[in-house]
């Protein structure tokens, strides 16, 4: 089937083009102007300029095109983003499946997130049953992907054949853009001095690109499906990435205490004219937990979460071939070394070497 990939070049969407590419699909990637293509440079296909808050454009890109996989998004947790994540994550959406609406695609997968079902304050593995909102939880980017997942089922109520697959916080090789896989790059790079109870459902970004494809071919239109992984606190992927990089642990903090500290930098940062990486958004969103049941994928789709250590060992290995990190402990150097003289997992190594 010919497949447009929105997002294409990101960390999510580059592994789901490279996974149709590889299952024989023709694959047309929409691609920004200044998108970086260090993730597609191996994967054949079409490269269509355009912008997903550019409605002209995407319906364009999606002439032609059978499928629609719509995984481009903003992804911010920092102050004065609000503006532009609504009209990325929500508008963008509307223009993209909407587009494929009117087009009468056969299918269109929209990649949602857990973040979009607000979360909760105890440690408690929801699926899909669970109708949680992320509305009153003050978090910007959560409330743009909710607000993008309600769009996407109007659509869906307008005749799109639809299938929604929400991924937990995605992890591995080939996050261009240090989105979800940024965590484990602060933590390896002691820029995480701090952190408070809450956790996520940490998976492998390859295993999250099979239950994609497997989603256009077999999933059920009209369905949703969790995707998530190893359900658990930060403190506890924190110690595994402090283990495996020799960089001290973080301290854990009160939850009001954080967020007035963060409070306090974002006031600095502005005073200075700069953006402030710790926001009173980042800690509201670590705050909460967004823990997965993916039982419904595992039996429909066949999705099955590899070892996490092995998943946060690759994560680690890409960052630091691609200058993203230093080797400055024995267990980074030793990271390092397993792949010592090959080049950067870029190009036609990507496929060959992460999967």
């Amino acid at each position: 089937m010919k497949v447009l990939v929105t997002g294409g070049t990101g960390f999510v969407g580059s592994w789901v083009a490279r996974e149709l590419a590889s299952r024989g699909h023709a694959v047309r990637l929409l691609v920004r102007p200044r998108s970086c293509l260090d993730n597609v440079r191996d994967i054949p296909g079409e490269r269509f300029v355009g912008d997903i808050t550019a409605a002209a454009s995407v319906n364009r890109a999606v002439a032609g095109c059978e499928v629609v996989i719509h995984a481009a998004a903003l992804a911010r947790l920092r102050a004065g983003d609000r503006e532009n994540l609504l009209a990325v994550n929500e508008g963008g959406t509307r223009n993209v499946l909407g587009a494929a609406l009117r087009a009468g695609v056969r299918r269109a997968v929209f990649v949602a997130s857990a973040g979009a079902l607000g979360g909760t304050w105890e440690p408690l593995a929801v699926d899909e049953r669970w109708r949680g909102s992320a509305e009153k939880v003050r978090v910007d980017y959560f409330v743009s992907k909710h607000r993008a997942e309600q769009v996407a089922l109007e659509l869906g109520r307008a005749g799109l054949p639809l299938v929604i697959l929400r991924p937990g916080v995605t992890l591995g090789p080939g996050d261009v853009y240090h989105s979800s896989a940024g965590t484990v790059l602060m933590l390896a790079r002691g820029k995480l001095p701090a952190y408070v109870h809450g956790g996520g459902s940490y998976c492998d970004v390859r295993d999250v690109a099979h239950a994609h494809a497997e989603a256009l071919e077999c999933g059920r239109s009209g369905e949703s499906y969790l995707l998530g992984g190893y359900n658990l606190e930060l403190g506890e992927l924190a110690r595994m990435v402090s283990r495996l990089s020799g960089v001290p642990m973080p301290l854990r903090v009160p939850y009001p205490l954080m967020l007035t500290v963060a409070g306090l930098r974002e006031l600095g940062a502005r005073i200075r004219g700069q953006r402030c990486p710790i926001s009173r958004q980042l800690v509201r969103g670590a705050r909460r937990y967004t823990f997965l049941d993916s039982r419904k994928a595992n039996g429909e789709l066949g999705y099955a979460n590899r070892p996490l250590e092995v998943t946060v060992r690759d994560t680690l290995r890409w960052f630091l071939e691609h200058g993203d990190l230093e080797a400055s402990t024995p267990e980074l150097k030793a990271l390092r070394a397993e792949r010592h003289g090959r080049r950067g997992a870029s190009g036609h190594e990507l496929r060959e070497r992460w999967t």
